[in-house]
């Protein structure tokens, strides 16, 4: 994925949480059965991205890792998927969200 197409990736799934955060934290705070279903939809465009941003080196461990991928990422999108009906799965998928979004903003500052 080149430059721009990852920007605009980025951009739309932002958007997209931006419209699904308030239901989800609404379907979380009511126990609703449909916050299942809303989490999921939050968690695939999350994974997807991730995995299509790309791999790189880690200068300091020498790991292969994604682009955009956050720290403890796999340990953390676990969590969420085990314990999806806990508030704290989705406290641990909004930081996610804000940590491939501060990701984004530094590679596109410095390319």
């Amino acid at each position: 994925m080149n430059q721009q197409e990852l920007k605009d990736s980025v951009q739309h799934l932002l958007a997209e949480w931006d419209r699904l955060r308030p239901d989800l934290q609404t379907a979380y705070a009511s126990h609703t059965p449909e916050r299942l279903e809303l989490l999921q939809s939050a968690i695939e465009p999350l994974e997807q991205l991730i995995e299509s941003s790309g791999m790189e080196e880690n200068k300091f461990t020498g790991k292969m890792h994604y682009v955009l991928e956050p720290n403890n990422y796999q340990e953390r999108i676990d969590f969420i998927k085990l314990q999806n009906t806990s508030h704290y799965a989705l406290i641990q998928l909004t930081m996610l969200y804000e940590e491939v979004k501060k990701k984004a903003a530094r590679l596109r500052v410095q390319k």
